[in-house]
């Protein structure tokens, strides 16, 4: 069975879970036993003051039928009255007591009290009679041989059984909420060891790993493709997140090494192999931006082949084609890194030469045409000569806020029409006029 990370953090807390709702349940147990031994200790001590206000009722009514039976005429009637009343306290008593006793054993324990009670009653109620009677010393000396004893010991009893009972009810009050403490204890301080084990695992586990992935992000993001590749021990989601990054940097780079390819493609004229209008126009954009305050010279050099129309329909155009690409290898070699040379379209060219001067273009342009004569491409329909020649413009400016690329363009062009209307075959520099092939100023 694998273990998923998520299996993993579902079991860590689950279990963590599992022992707080143990802890609940037990908890809740508990306290509601103990909150029924509450209501039982309560029902036992208001029983216990009921046992002890009937002691005291009895007692009451034994102590006034005594009186009752050695009082003068004048005031026996009072304590008959009080005898009368304590007996009846005593019922309202037993009732109320009779209504809050609910268990077998407490409720036998009454029944017996009552029929106790009702004979000592009626047994006192008969020697009071004899008094009436006028049987005084008789009637004294039956009431002194009817002990209140029985009545005193029933009570007795009943109170020691309510006693015992609060005592269990108590203790076991005590005992519950020692139980509870202790599994409250108990399972805080594993769920506490548990989470930390939790805790260890995550940063040991989790974050290491998750730092690991984040660096490898992080160099992804700022376009280290090169990244080496991800490999986590274990089955888990973090191995298949591992997986799919990897899987996703090399997608990457292969999108990236396509999308090099084709701007590259974009950027390159399909015949000639040297960069096209488009990379140009990219080119000189980049070259004129810059701060302000740090303009920098930048020269231009345009030219086309001289009566390449007629070279292609004499020659034909796959001829045409060849000779295009000798144009634009040998221009290539003769710029090399000082600039940027392309195809402008058709049989035209164009040289970008950042931070050179007017001069330095021309002589770069002189250089240009000589190793294109010593090539000697025969061009039997040329007016100029037997061999292939170009017609070049020069035109140079600061690359600031003042110029733009289109006027420097425009000057160049102007350059390349003032060599053709000329003569062809030379090399002319805009507001300067024409100048030799080999780059000085024509006189």
């Amino acid at each position: 069975m694998v273990f998923t990370l998520r299996k993993k953090l579902y079991i860590g807390f689950s279990a963590i879970i599992v022992l707080f709702v143990i802890t609940v349940v037990l908890s809740t147990i508990l306290s509601q036993r103990m909150i029924e031994l509450t209501i039982e200790s309560t029902a036992t001590e208001e029983r216990m003051e009921v046992i002890q206000r009937l002691n005291l009722f009895a007692r009451t009514a034994n102590d006034n039928g005594a009186h009752y039976l050695l009082a003068p005429l004048y005031v026996e009637e009072d304590f008959e009255s009080q005898f009368r009343s304590n007996v009846q306290y005593v019922g309202s008593e037993l009732a109320l007591l009779s209504a809050i006793t609910t268990d077998p054993e407490g409720s036998i324990q009454i029944a017996n009290f009552k029929r106790k009670w009702a004979a000592f009653v009626k047994k006192k109620q008969q020697i009071m009679a004899l008094k009436k009677q006028g049987n005084t010393e008789q009637a004294q000396e039956n009431y002194t041989k009817d002990s209140f004893d029985p009545i005193a010991f029933a009570l007795h009893a009943f109170f020691k059984t309510e006693q015992a009972r609060l005592l269990r009810y108590n203790g076991e009050i005590r005992s519950s909420g020692r139980i509870i403490q202790w599994a409250d204890y108990s399972v805080a301080s594993f769920a506490i060891v548990l989470s930390l084990g939790v805790a260890y695992f995550l940063s040991n586990y989790l974050v290491e790993r998750i730092q690991r992935l984040k660096g490898s992000a992080q160099m992804v993001a700022e376009g280290d493709l090169q990244v080496p590749d991800l490999a986590f021990n274990g089955r888990d989601e973090l191995q298949d997140l591992a997986q799919a990054f990897n899987r996703m940097t090399h997608s990457l780079r292969s999108v990236i090494d396509s999308n090099q390819s084709l701007q590259h493609l974009s950027t390159r004229d399909g015949l000639t192999g040297i960069p096209n209008r488009r990379c140009y126009d990219e080119t000189i954009e980049r070259e004129w931006s810059q701060p302000a305050g740090n303009a920098k010279p930048i020269s231009l050099i345009l030219f086309d082949i001289d009566y390449f129309k007629r070279y292609n329909d004499f020659y034909g155009h796959q001829e045409g084609d060849e000779c295009l690409r000798q144009v634009a290898g040998i221009l290539q070699e003769q710029v090399g890194p000082y600039g940027l040379a392309a195809r402008y379209g058709g049989e035209e060219f164009i040289v970008l030469l950042p931070n050179q001067t007017a001069d330095e273009a021309v002589q770069m342009a002189a250089s240009f045409k000589q190793a294109l004569a010593q090539r000697a491409i025969p061009h039997e329909k040329s007016e100029v000569s037997d061999y292939v020649t170009v017609s070049i413009g020069v035109a140079s400016t600061a690359a600031d806020r003042a110029h733009t690329p289109k006027d420097l363009l425009k000057e160049t062009d102007e350059a390349l029409y003032e060599a053709k209307e000329t003569g062809r075959d030379r090399i002319c520099v805009y507001g300067r006029g024409v100048q030799s092939q080999d780059g000085d100023a024509a006189r």
